[in-house]
C-alpha cells in the first residue's frame, strides 16, 4: 500500500472518538472529575437532549458577554446561593476565572503574594497583567509528598516584608483536599487592606455543608474561582467566578470579555444553573451521602495492610497551612506496598475497572462526588485490597518513582518578572545547555499542574535533574517540548 493510500485510509478514522468510546464502554468505577460521573447527577432530559441544548447566542437564550435575560438571572441566583456580591458563569474552566480575577484585581507592576503551588493558570494571569509575584513556598507533607497551603503567620510575615503587595492569591483547597485556615488568612488581609483572591476550583461544594472546610466566599474573599464541573453537576469547563464589592463589576465583565469565547456552549452554562439549583434544594442531603461514602471507604482502606489514607485528624491547628481536610478527596498512600502511586493507578484501571483521578510518586487520589454510588466505593476498596494482598509487604521500601518531593521543596532564583521573560526574545536549546540560563516558559509536571519552573527563573542542574526523573517515571510534562529534550530560554 503506497503512502497516499495510507493517508486516505487514515483520513476516515476517528482516533479520539474511538478512544473515548472504548474508555466509556469499559464502565469503570469513576473517581475522577467531572463530578456528575457520566451524567448520573444530571436530569435525564438534559443528558438525552444534550446536542439540542448546544446552542449559540440567540434572542431567546441571551448573550454571555452582555447578559440581559436568562444568563443575567442565572448569575444573580448564583450570587444569592453563595452569598456574594456578584457571580459570573465561566465556560473556560477555573483557568478563565483565575486569569480574569488577576486582570481585574491587579495592574502592571503590582506586587502580589502567591502560593508557590498555584495552578499554572495563575501564572498565565500574572504574565498577562504584568504583576510581580512574591512566591510563598509551601510546606510539604512527607508521607504523601503533597504541597500544603500557607499559614496565616507566613502570610503576615510576607506582607510585613512586602508592604506594597496589593493582594494575596491562595488555594482553598489544594488538589488533594487540604485547606489552610482561610478565615485567619482573610483576617490578615483585611487588617492590612489587601485583596484576597482564592483559587477554590475544588471547593464549589464547601458553602453547602458545615462538615466541609470553610468556603473562601464565606469569609469575605474578594475573588473566588470555582470549578462547578469538578465536584458538582457541571459539564467539563463549567466554572464560576464570585467577586466582592471591592472589585468593580464592570471591570470584571470587561476582563471576562477579553478571555471568554463569544460562542459559549449553552449546555455548559445550563449545567451550572442546574448544579446551583441542586445545591440550594437538595445539596445538604446529597453531600451527606457523599461524605458518608467517602468516610466509609477511607476507614476500610486504612485497615488494609500497607495502605495509608490522609485523614481529617492529620490536619494542624488554627492558623496552619493544613487546617481542614475535604473528606470527599480520598488520598491513598502507597509506600507500605513498595509501589508508586502511578503503578497502583495503572493496576486499578487495567485489572479492576477502577479509574482514580491521578497517581503520583507515592499516592493515588480518588475524587468522590455527588455522582458516585455505593458500588463505586465497594469496587475501589475491593480492588486496592486485592492488589495489596497480591504483593509482599515492604514497609517503607519504595522504588524511586519520581522527584516530586524534591521539586516541591525547590525555590528557583527569580531573575526577571514572568512577563518580561515570556515576551523576551527566546530560543530552544538542549536541556543540558539550558542549565544556568533564564527560563522563558512554564514547565509543569501534570497532574497536578504545579509549575516547577516559571518564566524568569534560573534553570539549575538540580531542578532539571528532578524534572527528568519525574518525566522518566511516566509523569507528563507540560512544556513547549514535553520530552524535555529542549527548553526555551531567554536569548
Amino acid at each position: 500500500m503506497n503512502t497516499t493510500s495510507l493517508e486516505q485510509r487514515a483520513a476516515h478514522t476517528t482516533p479520539l472518538f474511538d478512544a473515548i468510546r472504548a474508555f466509556v464502554d469499559r464502565q469503570q468505577a469513576p473517581f475522577y472529575s467531572p463530578g456528575h460521573k457520566g451524567g448520573r447527577s444530571l436530569p435525564r432530559e438534559f443528558t438525552e437532549r444534550l446536542c439540542e441544548w448546544d446552542l449559540n447566542n440567540l434572542p431567546d437564550t441571551d448573550t454571555l458577554h452582555c447578559p440581559t435575560a436568562g444568563i443575567r438571572d442565572a448569575q444573580r441566583l448564583l450570587a444569592t446561593a453563595y452569598g456574594v456580591a456578584h457571580s459570573h458563569m465561566l465556560v473556560g474552566g477555573s483557568t478563565a476565572g483565575n486569569v480574569a480575577a488577576i486582570l481585574a484585581a491587579l495592574a502592571p507592576g503590582d506586587r502580589v503574594l502567591v502560593q508557590r503551588n498555584a495552578h499554572k493558570s495563575v501564572i498565565a494571569g500574572i504574565v498577562q497583567v504584568g504583576a510581580i509575584p512574591v512566591w510563598l513556598p509551601p510546606a510539604v507533607d512527607d508521607r504523601f509528598e503533597i504541597a500544603l497551603g500557607p499559614s496565616a503567620h507566613q502570610v503576615e510575615r510576607a506582607f510585613a516584608r512586602h508592604p506594597d503587595a496589593k493582594a494575596l492569591l491562595v488555594l482553598n483547597p489544594t488538589y488533594f483536599g487540604t485547606t489552610p485556615d482561610i478565615a485567619a488568612i482573610a483576617r490578615v488581609c483585611r487588617a492590612r487592606g489587601k485583596l484576597l483572591l482564592v483559587d477554590e476550583a475544588h471547593g464549589p461544594h464547601f458553602h453547602f455543608h458545615d462538615e466541609l472546610p470553610t468556603a473562601a466566599e464565606d469569609v469575605g474573599a474578594d475573588a473566588v474561582v470555582q470549578s462547578t464541573h469538578k465536584i458538582l453537576s457541571g459539564l467539563s469547563q463549567a466554572a464560576v467566578l464570585h467577586t466582592s464589592a471591592a472589585l468593580d463589576p464592570g471591570r470584571v465583565q470587561k476582563c471576562l470579555q477579553l478571555i471568554q469565547t463569544t460562542s459559549p456552549n449553552f449546555a455548559v452554562m445550563a449545567s451550572i444553573d442546574i448544579a446551583r439549583m441542586q445545591m440550594v434544594t437538595t445539596g445538604r442531603e446529597w453531600l451527606d451521602r457523599t461524605l458518608s461514602f467517602a468516610r466509609a471507604a477511607r476507614e476500610e482502606l486504612a485497615a488494609i495492610p500497607g495502605i495509608e489514607v490522609l485523614a481529617a485528624r492529620d490536619a494542624g491547628p488554627a492558623g496552619s497551612g493544613f487546617h481542614r481536610l475535604d473528606e470527599t478527596k480520598v488520598l491513598i498512600g502507597t509506600r507500605g506496598l513498595g509501589i508508586s502511586g502511578r503503578e497502583l493507578q495503572a493496576r486499578l484501571n487495567r485489572e479492576h475497572g477502577v479509574q482514580p483521578e491521578l497517581g503520583g510518586s507515592c499516592h493515588v487520589l480518588c475524587i468522590v462526588t455527588i455522582g458516585n454510588v455505593a458500588d463505586d466505593l465497594h469496587r475501589l476498596v475491593s480492588a486496592v485490597r486485592s492488589i495489596a494482598e497480591s504483593r509482599p509487604r515492604r514497609d517503607g521500601v519504595m522504588p524511586h518513582a519520581g522527584g516530586s518531593r524534591a521539586l516541591l521543596a525547590m525555590e528557583p532564583e527569580v531573575v526577571v518578572t514572568p512577563r518580561e521573560a515570556f515576551f523576551a526574545p527566546a530560543a530552544a536549546c538542549s536541556a543540558r545547555a539550558a542549565v544556568g540560563r533564564v527560563c522563558a516558559e512554564v514547565v509543569t509536571p501534570y497532574p497536578p499542574g504545579i509549575p516547577a519552573l516559571m518564566p524568569g527563573e534560573r534553570i539549575t542542574e538540580s531542578i532539571l535533574g528532578e524534572l527528568l526523573v519525574v518525566s522518566a517515571a511516566g509523569c507528563p510534562i507540560s512544556a513547549a517540548d514535553p520530552t524535555l529534550a529542549t527548553l526555551r530560554v531567554v536569548a
